[in-house]
């Protein structure tokens, strides 16, 4: 479909970051124009007079499979919250219910400008990449490993990260996904990696998310997390760590050197009280490629973008006792060009010959006045402007309405089935 969108406030995150008032083509699924006055046909039209229109914002820390936890196991540190709430019921669910929890999570994410996710799921991988294709989302999507859980075995687990290692399908790709130091052995850490040099794919793991961690893994290696990790060659440009949080100055060294993806949760490590604060100031600075995750709705409570962008920044200028620590346009590049940059895709920005996946805002009155566009958006802006989103070519919302899916059902079936689950 040949798209035109008229009249817009773009925000192009192109090499300039230039911010103009401007016209959009897009012909199949890239942007062909970005100009001040285009005058071709087009399928649709979208009158954006003062609308803004951004790249889709990405995701790159999810677990869509527990969206159907959301609001569960409250109040609990990361240790029990797992042990005694989440892990018990992942234990309960089946892929279908994965596909049902990750097309509710889809609508969230294009309701919030997401168009692009990474993520970590106890099951389900296919059904979770089928809910992403079916609501028309980019999706980077890994099975977790983990063979130091009771009932899993090294064994059993390669054969799981074999079986899932299916074939790039439209919007969807897979990688591997070892769980963390604490859950995965030695060997299993190294053949994850040996497999995704192999096959070419991603490796996403959790990594220094608490301090317990990092003296665990410090006593039995002898090693800090990250030169551990390293030691197994699992420190470079296609390694996905999320949060990342307790670390040396040594091992954010080691990760600008190596031009390691940093994915900063700030949402849920507050809520799960991890403590250490992302020094993502640090990481940018080293060379390290910082990206931002919600994590999962279980220990954020929503995918919101907007939210994470916004904390991400605070969080910076408490850490470091200096309002200008960051500009708040990096943030932006966090959530669109480096997660673009971090997977591997051609988005991220709008400009010529860049995929078509852009979201319009409507600024209403918590955007008003506009002295900055990206200053509302970072600070400002929620889903509720939201209007249109376009990923890959294709309209996913319209003035509000979500073209893919049926919202009605899934969110029924999703209250419905939160409660089976919970029952058995």
């Amino acid at each position: 479909m040949d798209i035109l969108i008229k009249g817009a406030i773009v925000i192009t995150q192109d090499s300039k970051r230039r911010i103009v008032k401007h016209d959009i083509l897009i012909r199949e699924n890239k942007i062909e124009k970005v100009q001040e006055k285009i005058d071709e046909k087009a399928e649709l039209v979208i009158d954006a007079k003062n609308r803004i229109a951004m790249p889709g914002l990405i995701n790159m820390h999810t677990h869509v499979a527990m969206t159907l936890f959301r609001g569960y196991g409250e109040g609990l540190p990361l240790d029990r919250w797992l042990k005694e709430k989440i892990w018990p019921m992942e234990a309960k669910e089946t892929g279908a219910d994965a596909h049902v929890a990750a097309q509710l999570a889809m609508i969230e994410m294009i309701r919030s400008g997401t168009t692009a996710f990474n993520e970590m799921c106890l099951l389900g991988a296919k059904e979770i990449g089928k809910a992403a294709e079916e609501a028309g989302v980019r999706g980077h999507v890994c099975q977790g490993l983990f063979d130091l859980l009771p009932g899993r075995t090294i064994k059993g687990e390669l054969a799981v990260m074999k079986d899932t290692a299916f074939p790039k399908s439209g919007l969807v790709s897979y990688g591997v996904g070892p769980h963390a130091v604490y859950t995965c052995s030695e060997e299993l850490l190294r053949k994850s990696k040996e497999f995704a040099i192999k096959e070419k794919r991603k490796v996403h793991i959790h990594v220094s998310e608490t301090r317990k961690e990092v003296f665990d893994t410090q006593k039995k290696t002898g090693k800090r997390t990250f030169e551990y990790l390293d030691s197994l060659g699992l420190v470079d440009s296609d390694s996905l760590f999320a949060h990342s949080s307790w670390v040396t100055k040594k091992e954010i060294s080691l990760a600008g050197k190596k031009k390691l993806n940093i994915i900063h949760c700030p949402v849920s490590n507050l809520k799960l009280a991890t403590g250490g604060i992302c020094p993502v100031f640090e990481y940018d600075k080293s060379g390290a490629n910082v990206c931002i995750g919600t994590d999962s709705v279980a220990s954020n409570n929503s995918l919101n973008m907007f939210e994470s962008m916004k904390l991400a920044s605070l969080l910076q200028k408490h850490k470091y006792w200096k309002a200008d620590i960051i500009p708040y346009s990096r943030i932006l590049d966090f959530a669109t060009r480096n997660g673009a940059q971090a997977l591997g895709i051609d988005c991220g920005r709008i400009e010529q010959g860049a995929l078509a996946d852009i979201v319009l805002l409507k600024p209403g009155p918590n955007m008003t006045p506009m002295h900055d566009p990206v200053s509302n958006i970072i600070y400002a802006a929620n889903p509720s402007n939201v209007t249109d989103v376009i990923i890959n070519g294709r309209p996913v919302m319209v003035e509000g309405k979500i073209k893919t899916l049926d919202e009605g059902a899934v969110l029924a079936r999703a209250q419905e089935l939160s409660r089976e689950i919970q029952a058995r």
